[in-house]
């Protein structure tokens, strides 16, 4: 546009300068300057079954999708009731993450120690074996065009159960291998790659920066620094002497300033676990987003799991956690700085079932947790009235697709 006249229009910060010296009030924020909105965030729901389902979108409309696992031991996915939900949500065009896992169930286990076995079965899938146990998958997501799939190449990977050598090289070169055989046989472009470490050794197994699309974590008690009651001891994920029990909140130091401005330590209570902020930096820097691969309520109190009292308290407590580990900005343990990693995490799994029962969430007594241990607890979201309330507002304030009914 032109002006009118031959007067220069003054800028509109001046004027708003101006307007705070005539009339004693600070001037607004400039638009620029003002916040962005939220990334456009997706929800799934978790796990394995249609039960989560349910329960979930009773909260809540539809979800954008949800998680399954498929297993390299028999070359299919671990149960029927997970090819089933997997169908339904794909069958939609809906977000289908699988978890491909080797290192629970390694091929060729016979009892013994399982984590030797399962590293040496990533160094074989690095050398290229096991190609046939991919087959029902690729077959599965050739099927469905229009679904989304976000392939984990195991879960919780560690150095204990995926690296060979210091190097985990095994690790980094069976990502590599399982990602060229799939996308040699896929028909469309709607698989995304999962990198999903252990939190404190993310950089430690990264398969790089071409192989890897987006980067999972789980948040369960440990990673927002909340209790877990397993058989009578409390544990948090991070040493006693680090762990405040008045606040439920970790204690550690990041580096700040002194008086004199040099770099000094700074004591503070934390809301999230270290390497967990650490992780989501990681990722912001190597240029990936983030998801919530496997979320969900542990037992918080020593009262055999039971869904109200203390329980509800601290339901709504890590639901709020989570949320504002979505919309962190602020320091992290041991380095410098503030960081906003606001934009990191796009998308959640929240597990919806009643853990009581198993991962299965079955009363069928098959696959039942014994009271006050640490899975002993009725995780979905439905029945917590504090916690519903805090979800349905996290899921508005932090831009998800999905939101309450």
């Amino acid at each position: 546009m032109h002006p009118t006249t031959h007067r220069p229009a003054l800028p509109l910060v001046l004027l708003a300068l101006l307007a705070g010296l005539l009339f004693g009030t600070a001037p607004r924020a400039a638009a620029a300057t003002a916040a962005a909105a939220p990334p456009q965030r997706v929800l799934l729901a978790g796990q394995s079954t249609r039960a989560a389902w349910d329960d979930l979108s009773s909260v809540t409309d539809a979800p954008a999708g949800g998680s399954v696992y498929y297993e390299l031991a028999s070359g299919t996915w671990v149960s029927p009731a997970h090819r089933d939900y997997a169908a339904f949500l794909a069958a939609q065009g809906r977000t289908v993450q699988i978890g491909i896992s080797w290192k629970d169930n390694p091929p060729g286990y016979t009892g013994g120690d399982r984590a030797a076995r399962s590293r040496a079965v990533t160094q074989e899938l690095a050398d290229g074996r096991y190609a046939d146990r991919f087959a029902t998958l690729i077959d599965f997501v050739n099927q469905y065009p229009r679904a989304t799939f976000l392939l984990r190449l195991d879960y919780e990977v560690s150095s204990a159960f995926h690296c060979t050598d210091a190097s985990c090289s095994s690790y980094k070169g069976a990502f590599a291998r399982i990602r060229s055989l799939i996308d040699g046989a896929r028909h469309q472009g709607n698989v995304q790659y999962v990198y999903h470490p252990v939190r404190g050794e993310y950089a430690q197994l990264y398969p790089g920066d071409a192989a890897v699309d987006r980067i999972g974590v789980s948040v369960f008690a440990h990673e927002l620094c909340l209790p877990v009651y397993d058989h009578g001891y409390l544990y948090n994920g991070t040493p006693p002497g680090n762990y405040d029990t008045g606040t439920l909140q970790c204690r550690n130091p990041y580096i700040g300033t002194d008086g004199w401005g040099n770099p000094a330590a700074v004591w503070k209570d934390w809301d999230y676990d270290g390497n967990v902020l650490g992780m989501m930096k990681f990722a912001q820097d190597h240029g990936k987003t983030m998801i919530v691969s496997e979320g969900g309520m542990m037992n918080f109190t020593a009262d055999n799991g039971a869904t109200d009292g203390l329980e509800q308290a601290r339901g709504a407590l890590w639901v709020q956690r989570l949320f504002g580990l979505l919309d962190y900005r602020g320091p992290i343990p041991n380095q410098p700085g503030t960081y906003d990693l606001s934009r990191v995490i796009t998308a959640v799994t929240y597990i919806d079932l009643d853990f009581r029962y198993g991962w299965d969430a079955v009363p069928d007594g098959t696959f039942d947790f014994p009271p006050d241990s640490t899975w002993f607890v009725d995780g979905r979201i439905s029945r917590y009235g504090a916690a519903r309330t805090a979800f349905c507002q996290g899921l508005a304030g932090t831009g998800f697709t999905t939101r309450c009914r």
